[in-house]
């Protein structure tokens, strides 16, 4: 079910009812124009510029709602796939068009807050829930959503979603297959795993307890229904402790987690374990840290996290961003430096099958950001991954992303 004619008479009839009531209004303008180069195995580049346009309106103390409207351009279309459209090319997925980015109204009482309609979810640091707001277009949620505060500084928070407004945009249905390298091809019906809507119906459940010193202990359930991609179905039950402490000289942290998946679509899987380790030092501007990330798999079913910002983890060039049926893992290390106006962050992976057999192969990461101003940012991310010749033996990746972002 399409959110726009609900959400429509929702907003207007709470306007109309509020419309002699004290208010503020907040507009905010915002922009986004990329230069990406990828090439993996095949080539495509692209220039593309985000507007993004947004209203956040406080009618009362109690009630508030927010529009977002993005409208994405790309001046290379024939030069890169984009997922809506399809051609010789490999896949950029910044896909042109405009777009209800976010429309919801809230409920703001003492202790809880309810937001109903279309919104962004992004759960700790966007593993399992996301925005992939990598992409012009980003991954946006209608849902019914709540947060609850606990004891002095700890949140719960339970979402339904009944509907994922994913990367590829309202247009990519299965009517719509732009598919043009193959001129012979009588277009095929769109994928379900390339559709711009997946229909939900799922729980989510998250628990931040923020009561100790230095601290932190998150639980979490999944319960993932996809009505469309039935595959990607799944129940996540996971924990995660974050340790933080900051000295005289040095500041420490520690994150560690682990969680187990079921993907409850399919025959013949069974529980598979997730693992993350992530440990950090820092002294004035740099930070070196280690990370090692699993990703199981077993009956040839990986762990899966459909709803994260797949990009962001397991390396940028983002082979991974969905596991190989082997399943991955990842050990990386990370320095960054921090100066303003600059910002570097460098990275390095080295990938494993899951049972640590077999390598798959190596990834070099760097990402510059230069933000002379607060309203001005340019930054320069590049990826490398050199697969082992048994992967794949012809195809490397690399992808650069080169940004302007403006902010009102």
């Amino acid at each position: 079910m399409k959110l726009f004619p609900f959400m429509a008479s929702a907003i207007c009839f709470s306007l109309t009812t509020l419309v002699f009531a004290d208010s503020t209004q907040q507009f905010n303008f915002s922009n986004r124009t990329r230069y990406a180069d990828v090439n993996d195995g095949n080539s495509g580049k692209d220039i593309s510029t985000l507007f993004r346009v947004n209203l956040k309106s406080q009618w009362n103390e109690v009630f508030s709602s927010f529009v977002e409207v993005d409208y994405v351009k790309s001046f290379l279309p024939d030069d890169h796939s984009d997922g809506l459209h399809f051609n010789e090319h490999t896949m950029i997925a910044d896909a042109p068009g405009a777009d209800l980015n976010q429309a919801f109204v809230t409920l703001k009482f003492d202790d809880m807050k309810f937001d109903l309609g279309r919104q962004r979810l992004a759960y700790d640091s966007q593993r399992f829930i996301g925005g992939n707001a990598l992409w012009q277009n980003e991954q946006t949620f209608d849902a019914v959503s709540s947060r609850f505060s606990l004891k002095s500084n700890s949140v719960l928070n339970y979402a339904y979603v009944f509907n994922v407004n994913r990367i590829f945009g309202d247009k990519a249905d299965k009517d719509f297959y732009d598919v043009d390298y193959n001129k012979n091809w009588e277009k095929p019906e769109r994928p379900e795993y390339l559709l711009g809507d997946h229909k939900h119906k799922t729980h989510l459940l998250h628990l931040e307890w923020n009561e100790w010193d230095y601290s932190q202990l998150v639980a979490y359930h999944y319960a993932i229904r996809n009505q469309d991609l039935i595959s990607d179905s799944n129940n996540t039950t996971g924990i995660s402790y974050s340790f933080n402490v900051k000295g005289d000289q040095f500041k420490y942290r520690l994150q560690a987690e682990a969680a187990t998946q079921k993907r409850t679509e399919i025959s013949n899987a069974v529980q598979v374990p997730y693992y993350m380790l992530d440990a950090g030092i820092s002294v004035n501007s740099v930070e070196l840290s280690s990370r090692y990330e699993v990703m199981g798999a077993k009956n040839n079913i990986p762990f899966i996290t459909p709803l994260g910002s797949l990009y962001d983890f397991m390396g940028w060039a983002n082979r991974f961003g969905t596991p190989i049926v082997s399943g991955v893992e990842d050990a990386s290390l990370r320095l960054l430096w921090r100066a303003s106006p600059f910002r570097i962050d460098a990275r390095y992976h080295v990938f494993h099958e899951y049972d640590g057999s077999r390598k798959l192969g190596d990834e070099a990461d760097i990402d510059v950001v230069f933000k002379p101003a607060k309203k001005h940012a340019v930054s320069l991310r590049f990826a490398y991954f050199e697969p082992e010749d048994w992967f794949e033996p012809h195809n490397h990746v690399k992808k650069m992303y080169l940004d302007y972002t403006y902010n009102l």
